[in-house]
């Protein structure tokens, strides 16, 4: 239960997500949770996590325990750290692989954004670059509705980012305020 969305825009890439975790039917804001935070810094990117919070926890353990670090600056170093994490997640974090799907999931989506572009890694380890925003997690359908509407007037990507993001929280009931986000300046290409 999420909002969390990617925006590039005018040379810049931003992340933002909502703060809210829930645990069964209980809410617990960001008022009385010291970890609230949903994307986390890892050497040049940013990384928000949709999915059980145990596998935020979980992912940013699995990189500060990599001794060569991870390259995530594009869509088959992206892959190539999906299927290293996926691997550790059932070896070392215990995650259940009981699925019936074609292939396995790690039951979580990550939105990355860096100096190279704003990225996807699906549970089923499939990658995407996106050129425009994307959004993840329960509140996704509104934050896109909502970057959707406004992405092509004036508005920054970090006012398109902090709008989805709020958009989330405002209409989807696994999202609440505040929202937090980071945003980075793009590589020329």
């Amino acid at each position: 239960m999420s909002t969390i969305v990617v925006v590039r825009k005018d040379g810049k890439a931003v992340i933002a997500a909502d703060t809210l975790t829930t645990c069964g039917n209980t809410k617990e804001s960001a008022a009385y949770v010291v970890n609230h935070e949903k994307i986390f810094a890892y050497r040049n990117s940013y990384l928000g996590i949709s999915g059980s919070a145990s596998l935020q926890i979980a992912v940013q353990d699995f990189l500060k325990r990599q001794k060569k670090a991870v390259n995530l600056s594009g869509i088959n170093e992206i892959f190539r750290f999906g299927l290293q994490l996926h691997r550790d997640l059932k070896e070392e974090y215990f995650l259940r692989a009981d699925d019936e799907e074609d292939f396995e999931t790690f039951r979580g989506d990550i939105l990355i954004a860096n100096n190279t572009g704003i990225y996807g890694l699906s549970s089923y380890r499939f990658v995407q670059e996106y050129s425009k925003f994307y959004a993840n997690g329960s509140g996704a359908e509104y934050a896109l509705g909502a970057m959707y509407a406004i992405y092509d007037g004036d508005l920054t990507a970090e006012e398109i980012a902090e709008t989805g993001a709020k958009a989330g929280a405002e209409f989807d009931d696994g999202s609440a305020s505040p929202v937090t986000s980071y945003s980075l300046k793009l590589k020329k290409a």
